[in-house]
């Protein structure tokens, strides 16, 4: 009995794919109905209405679901953006609400197909407000939050390529807008530079574009580090001519980023102060160093300077 259920395997195989292709032939022969999900696109009118064009201010549905009918072996080629469902709008005044109709005669299709459109199913109409065109430009502001690895240290604030950006958009929408934020950026134990690219968020609910997208954003990390600066000037401020600090060089032990503070020049990097006012007084004055530097003094030998004139 097994082998005569074996015997001749290879035509008995070829009848079964024969017959399978004939019934699928059969089949897609047939005509059916398939529902598409296609691009919409609404042509706005370039006419300008008083001191600016008018734009869309109301969100619209990236795709509007139609019936197409055809062969079984076309719908199965079809693609839902193989149609586009075109819409011009007609003109308005900002503010104005209107209705927009949708119909089959306003869908248009790619590429060569024998597939017909037999409905729009959903939505079958739009309601859409109108309102001036404006451009603006406002700041970008990073959203980046690191974790550094023990030992390390981040010199400065982020650094965009770009600290503004142009948008547009329906002006209703642009004048509640004032500032655009990157994409959220979270990293733990950091222990190297951060440099990448980072994408531009539109606010939620509001329709707007951006030029550039995207903006490229540079983290310097160093390796934490602590050096004595030998021989650094102290100046005098507000002082008569031939005042000079006693003692007029000190010590000064620094703090921050290993390559920072490795190439700290003592002469025109520091900048230690002292004021004359302070320092005619027998105790002499604090010695202070310049505010906003990317490192920290930990300590000056000695703290105290006099003056003396020459």
């Amino acid at each position: 009995m097994q082998r005569l259920l074996t015997r001749d395997w290879g035509v008995k195989l070829g009848a079964v794919l024969l017959s399978t292709a004939l019934w699928f032939h059969a089949v897609t022969e047939r005509t059916y109905r398939r529902n598409l999900q296609v691009p919409l696109i609404v042509e706005e009118s370039s006419e300008n209405v008083g001191d600016a064009p008018l734009m869309i201010s109301s969100p619209l549905p990236p795709t509007v679901r139609v019936a197409v009918s055809g062969r079984g072996k076309d719908l199965l080629r079809a693609a839902d953006d193989d149609f586009l469902l075109h819409v011009q709008l007609p003109t308005g005044r900002p503010g104005k609400r209107l209705n927009l109709r949708l119909d089959v005669t306003q869908v248009e299709t790619q590429v060569e197909s024998n597939l017909a459109v037999d409905a729009v199913l959903q939505p079958t109409d739009l309601s859409v407000m109108l309102d001036h065109r404006e451009d603006r430009r406002v700041p970008i502001r990073p959203r980046i939050g690191l974790r550094l690895a023990e030992s390390y240290t981040q010199v400065g604030t982020s650094q965009l390529d770009a600290d503004s950006v142009d948008i547009t958009g329906p002006r209703g929408h642009i004048r509640q807008i004032d500032v655009i934020y990157t994409d959220s950026l979270f990293r733990q134990d950091v222990r190297a530079d951060v440099d990448l690219e980072l994408a531009l968020n539109i606010p939620q609910g509001r329709l707007i574009e951006l030029r550039p997208d995207h903006v490229h954003v540079h983290v310097d990390i160093q390796e934490l580090a602590e050096y004595e600066v030998l021989n650094v000037p102290v100046a005098v401020v507000n002082a008569p001519p031939g005042a000079v600090a006693e003692p007029s060089r000190v010590s000064v032990r620094v703090r921050g980023g290993a390559d920072l503070i490795g190439n700290l020049d003592p002469e025109s990097d520091i900048g230690l102060t002292v004021l004359y006012e302070l320092a005619r007084s027998a105790e002499g004055g604090p010695i202070e160093g310049s505010t906003g530097q990317l490192y920290e003094i930990r300590r000056i030998t000695p703290e105290r300077a006099t003056v003396v004139l020459r």
